[in-house]
């Protein structure tokens, strides 16, 4: 399957990666990961299966996994890499949840 993001033309991001070797703050390296983290498309979320439920701008509609991934971009955002990694986890526990209730 293919992720959100490849669907809507963007390469698929390593968030795992990412958070293991992160950058310091106000860094381009860290403004270009608030930049991916605030986009629906390209955030934690976005790098998931396309068939998870989702709104016309890449929102999940599931309730969970949106707060989520809200979570996840204020990390990213104030430099919480470990906390950050935890709610990773957290994104892709709740992704296979929902997927398995699909029948996926």
């Amino acid at each position: 399957m293919k992720t959100y993001s490849e669907t809507q033309g963007h390469e698929p991001f390593d968030w795992r990666k990412a958070l293991e070797n992160p950058p310091e703050i106000d860094t381009p390296e860290h403004d270009e990961l608030i930049s991916l983290s605030e986009k629906w498309v390209t955030c934690a979320c976005g790098n998931l299966c396309d068939a998870i439920p989702r709104d016309e701008d890449g929102t999940p509609n599931d309730l969970i996994l949106k707060n989520l991934g809200v979570n996840f971009d204020h990390c990213v955002e104030n430099c919480e890499w470990e906390i950050a990694k935890e709610i990773l986890k957290l994104i892709e526990k709740r992704s296979s949840e929902i997927l398995k209730e699909m029948g996926l």
